[in-house]
């Protein structure tokens, strides 16, 4: 007896197919041609178009395909040719499509192409209101078109690619959800000497910068109200080191190993940050007698602050009392715990003994933090 399946196009009509294991009936080409091109759509873009050989009536199923994944190096081997058949290949999936919309477009470019063409294929994916648009490329000689910055349907963007963004004083991104941007290059020429750069991303919820280039930008100013995660890396300008201002941002993560020097010149960069998790399992001995300017996040905003990896070393026990004690409008402090008998033993077998001066500076913080805070349970310290 054959294996059955009930197909559900629209709720009110109803079909059964049945698969007979002995006649081997083609069960897939009576799919509704919805769930075909989303099936496609889940595929490789070079295997979907590899379904047009199946039969005639498969010939153009593919070009309903809404996700366009494409790498110059997998279909095309012989580098003689691979280059004209890659853009022969590109060419005609966008000519041929018939789908107004597409969710996805991700390319990935080891060969060199002309900027003109690069810049048209882009084109052509914003002209179908794309989605997700991430591209993997390593030539530098592309300035991004203009219509990037007008495009409502973007969500999604990942770049690692050391292209140009040519930027005006006011840019705007109202639909982006997660920006990516990995060597990308900034280029102020249209922005007064005397203007800020200003980004207003009002969805933005990820923002990652690494490597990036600040060209002709005196000051950038990034405006992300709902912004949940940030990081960067080696951010560089060419009069000096230059971080954005985040000014809607009200909460930061940070993780790993951080400098602390560089982790207040980033607060400095956030002047309305009212809450930090700290996921740091280890803090660099840092001198805070040396802080010329407190970040203003810190004095007037700044309410609750979470350890989330404490190691109860002293560089932790120093970073953590350097927030509580110039936090003024502090009120909740999460994750500061004391050593246990147990842990003390346990150092003391591996040679791990802190100097007299150092066990007299920890009691003289725990001293000092229960005057201004109540300990309430599991390391949580609210204010008096």
């Amino acid at each position: 007896m054959g294996t059955q399946f009930l197909i559900d196009s629209n709720q009110s009509k109803k079909r059964r197919i049945t698969y007979d294991e002995n006649n081997g009936e083609d069960i897939i080409s009576y799919l509704p041609e919805c769930i075909t091109c989303r099936i496609l759509s889940l595929l490789p873009t070079k295997d979907a178009l590899r379904t047009c050989v199946l039969s005639k009536d498969w010939e153009h199923k593919w070009t309903g395909i809404y996700n366009i994944d494409i790498d110059d190096d997998i279909r095309f081997v012989l580098k003689k040719t691979r280059k004209t058949s890659f853009i022969n290949f590109v060419d005609r999936i966008f000519f041929l499509s018939r789908n107004s919309t597409l969710k996805r477009f991700r390319l990935r470019c080891r060969l060199e192409y002309k900027a003109h063409r690069m810049i048209s294929w882009i084109s052509a994916a914003l002209m179908r209101n794309v989605e997700d648009l991430e591209i993997v490329y390593n030539d530098d000689d592309v300035v991004l078109p203009g219509r990037l910055f007008n495009c409502t349907s973007l969500t999604t963007m990942k770049l690692k690619w050391p292209c140009f963004f040519r930027v005006s004083a006011q840019n705007l991104f109202s639909s982006l959800k997660s920006l990516y941007l990995d060597r990308t290059k900034f280029l102020g020429e249209c922005v007064p000497s005397t203007s800020k750069l200003v980004f207003d991303f009002p969805a933005l919820e990820t923002l990652e910068l690494q490597n990036c280039k600040w060209l002709k930008v005196n000051l950038v100013e990034i405006n992300a109200p709902v912004l949940s995660m940030f990081k960067a890396a080696a951010v560089q300008s060419n009069q000096r080191p230059l971080l954005p201002k985040f000014n809607m941002l009200k909460r930061l993560e940070v993780f790993t190993k951080c400098n602390s020097g560089a982790l207040l010149e980033l607060l400095h960069a956030m002047p309305f940050l009212e809450s930090i998790v700290l996921k740091m399992w280890y803090w660099d001995d840092y001198d805070y007698d040396e802080v010329e300017s407190l970040p203003c996040c810190i004095v007037s905003h700044l309410k609750e602050v979470r350890f989330s990896l404490f190691s109860k070393r002293l560089p932790d026990y120093r970073m953590a009392q350097f927030l509580w004690t110039n936090a003024l409008r502090l009120k909740k402090i999460v994750g500061l715990h004391r050593e246990t008998s147990e842990e003390r033993q346990r150092k003391k077998m591996f040679g791990q003994v802190r100097e007299e001066s150092e066990e007299k500076e920890i009691e003289n913080f725990w001293a000092k933090l229960k005057t201004v805070f109540k300990h309430k349970e599991h390391g949580i310290f609210v204010k008096r």
